[in-house]
């Protein structure tokens, strides 16, 4: 499988737009460097034009030029040379929150998603926040209570935009208390990395290689592949899931994560405990 080109900015909701905006600074950033248009995706969310309103002031003040909107209230829509030439000079790519489903039932495998990909494969960015961030990989979490233990029956997972392999992502994660549905996703399928992001808190991935932390708060990373046992089976669907030896990173601001191997990278500056 070839390798897409293009960059990831995946953010854990409600990122800084007035003051110490180091996350939509370097959006805007991947802008200026790529020379062509970041279309704001609102496709996610209920209200579109307040989304719009939100950040459309803050890409054009952080020097954006070249900005549109790209809204589709109906599957139709993502089928339609009108809106698909909204995409044409497309260089970043920014969803914003809202349901993840939507994002899926509405672009999935439509020409507006092939073209997405197109500009991801050919050196693109492609941005996430909240439920933008969830619906990047191949498979993602759309439901599961917050503050709980994870139970079986409660947990919902979803084929997802297929941007990134091998990784699961929740967002808002310290603040709504996820880490019980992350580590039930985990324990469904230990392949996937579980990245638990926090609000104002992004990772920067490039090649599916490795990413960078940036923002005010940390990342979560649930490695399952050592996983000695788990109660998930087809007799046991119900109740609280039990799970042995998972591993836990905890990463802040600058440090890196190897995707590959599948091990944290300290900043240079880091001291070893």
């Amino acid at each position: 499988m070839t390798q897409p080109k293009g960059k990831l900015i995946i953010i854990g909701g409600h990122e800084n737009k007035e003051d110490d905006r180091e996350i939509l600074e370097l959006v805007a950033k991947e802008a200026k460097r790529l020379k062509g248009t970041l279309v704001i995706t609102t496709v996610a969310t209920n209200k579109p034009n307040e989304m719009i309103d939100e950040y459309l002031p803050v890409f054009k003040e952080l020097g954006v030029e070249k900005l549109a909107t790209l809204d589709i209230r109906s599957r139709e829509q993502a089928y339609e040379k009108e809106t698909l030439r909204k995409l044409e000079d497309a260089t970043v790519i920014f969803f914003t929150g809202g349901d993840q489903l939507r994002i899926t039932s509405q672009i999935g495998d439509s020409p507006i998603y092939r073209r997405m990909k197109e500009v991801f494969a050919e050196g693109g960015t492609v941005v996430g926040t909240s439920a933008g961030a969830a619906v990047l990989p191949e498979t993602m979490l759309v439901s599961g209570a917050s503050d709980e233990s994870s139970e079986v029956s409660a947990l919902g997972m979803a084929p997802g935009l297929g941007l990134i392999h091998s990784v699961v992502i929740d967002s808002h994660f310290a603040q709504r208390g996820r880490i019980g549905r992350l580590l039930g996703a985990v324990a469904q399928n230990p392949k996937n990395l579980g990245l638990g992001i926090d609000e104002n808190t992004a990772i920067v991935v490039e090649h599916e290689k490795q990413f960078r932390v940036l923002g005010s708060g940390a990342v979560y990373v649930v490695d399952g592949a050592g996983i000695s046992y788990s109660s998930l089976s087809e007799q046991h669907p119900e109740g609280i899931i039990s799970i042995y030896d998972v591993k836990l990173h905890v990463l802040g601001k600058d440090d890196c994560f190897d995707l590959i191997n599948r091990h944290p990278e300290a900043q240079p500056t880091s001291q070893p405990v």
